[in-house]
């Protein structure tokens, strides 16, 4: 999918941020703010998985409303609100959601809610169909009333389609490269 103005300014952010990432007392911060929140290891992280937008975009439909996990500066929420009926875009890292609105100012989709608070103690909005979540490096395990919902997930063996209890692989890396599976819908 096209990537905007916008979209550019906000991959120049992050870069600008990651710059920043050796500062000892913004770590510590950070690190005491996970902990507080209940998040592990890398979670309250915020790592673009863009490589993965293309092809997660295609699993969705122009119906779906999208309940998405790690929303991060809102880049791929920006490009889902393109395609389907409403994005609510969940992000526990307040300063990295903060700095995507200033950025995004007056142009936020109406059909995009961005809220901050951790996606794993939420209850989930009722016109929720899909759940999306591109952190590979996840640790807590999906709440089990998400477990109703097609939830549509990354982790390092490429991108998954979790539904009625079966986890499909839609992508996987093999022998150095991608390797696109076939899923039914």
């Amino acid at each position: 999918m096209k990537r905007n103005k916008i979209y550019r300014k906000l991959e120049e952010a992050y870069e600008e941020e990651m710059s920043k990432a050796d500062d000892r007392e913004t770590i510590d911060k950070a690190m005491k703010y996970q902990k507080k929140h209940g998040m592990k290891g890398w979670e309250c992280f915020f790592v673009p998985e863009d490589w993965f937008y293309d092809d997660v975009l295609k699993l969705l439909r122009a119906d779906d409303v999208v309940f998405d996990v790690g929303a991060g500066d809102l880049r791929f929420d920006l490009l889902m609100a393109k395609k389907v009926r409403k994005v609510y875009a969940v992000e526990i890292n307040p300063t990295i959601l903060g700095k995507a609105l200033q950025i995004i100012e007056y142009n936020l989709p109406t059909n995009l809610v961005a809220i901050c608070g951790n996606a794993f103690k939420m209850e989930l909005p009722a016109d929720v169909t899909v759940v999306t979540c591109l952190m590979i490096h996840r640790e807590h395990e999906f709440p089990e009333n998400w477990l109703e919902k097609r939830i549509i997930y990354t982790s390092e063996d490429g991108i998954h389609v979790l539904k009625d209890e079966k986890d499909e692989v839609v992508d996987r890396w093999e022998n150095d490269r991608w390797i696109k599976a076939v899923i039914g819908r």
